[in-house]
């Protein structure tokens, strides 16, 4: 028996002693990944710090005789900015050469001229203060919207200051496309107070067209008396969507979606 008992230990023992060598190993070989990882991190950290060192040097030299001005767009997929070519000619009018818009990484990564991007911008941002630089880009984004002013009905992270406020500067441009060819009634009673009545208006997107369509109206009449002309207006407001013929890019119906309302007010 006693034996037995003998053979019975030295197995466990031998069981242990496997399982001990097993998970030693295991944790060698985590340890050689995370070292492996740490050096590639601190390389690549080394790496793009000289990059953007050189990038940074380059702008320096670059910015004593030429200002330059470029846009970032945030990664991985952020909004293209619309109005290039209006902005080309509002920044020229300074001698501010347009560079353009460049992506960096969305994991903190190098991406080729960025910090000298950065750095440029910044550089005359300074030299013209930034709001200045700020009201050529709106005053830029604009006139695109003036004459494309589908673009307000696409949600662009360049575009997000023309929608603050109850009335919007987006709806402000689109209220001066609709009375261009809008008429009152004869018998219409305008009133004294701006932006007082109004009919706020909601959108669908047709996916197979990317066009958008009216699917219902909400209207705010003060004046009681007015209230007669709700189809008029109605028809009006359907033959500016549809004339105008709104159709948003791919792009804009895939990912960034839609505006689903505006508003037209009246007198």
């Amino acid at each position: 028996m006693k034996f037995y008992l003998f053979l019975f230990f030295a197995f466990i023992q031998l069981s242990l002693f496997g399982q001990d060598t097993s998970a030693s190993k295991e944790d060698s070989i985590r340890i050689q990944r995370e070292i492996k990882a740490k050096q590639w991190f601190l390389e690549k950290q080394k790496y793009n710090h000289e990059r953007c060192s050189k990038d940074s040097i380059r702008a320096v030299n670059d910015s004593k005789t030429q200002n330059k001005y470029f846009i970032n767009t945030p990664a991985p997929s952020g909004d293209e900015f619309p109005a290039e070519e209006e902005l080309k000619i509002a920044l020229n009018k300074y001698n501010i050469i347009w560079g353009g818009t460049w992506m960096g990484s969305d994991i903190g990564g190098y991406s080729p001229n960025s910090c000298y991007n950065r750095y440029m911008t910044e550089f005359t941002e300074d030299k013209f203060g930034q709001v200045f630089i700020d009201d050529l880009v709106k005053q830029s984004i604009l006139s695109y919207a003036v004459k494309n002013p589908t673009i307000l009905f696409e949600h662009n992270d360049h575009l997000d200051w023309m929608y603050e406020g109850n009335y919007s500067i987006a709806d402000k441009l689109l209220n001066e496309c609709f009375f261009k060819k809008f008429k009152y009634p004869t018998n219409y009673k305008t009133s004294s107070k701006e932006n007082e009545s109004f009919t706020e208006v909601g959108l669908e997107l047709d996916e197979n067209t990317n066009v958008l369509k009216i699917n219902g109206f909400k209207h705010h009449i003060v004046n009681n008396y007015n209230q007669q002309f709700i189809p008029y207006f109605e028809k009006r407001i359907r033959n500016f969507i549809e004339s105008s013929n709104f159709t948003l890019s791919s792009r804009a119906a895939l990912y960034n979606g839609t505006r689903t309302s505006f508003k037209i007010y009246y007198k």
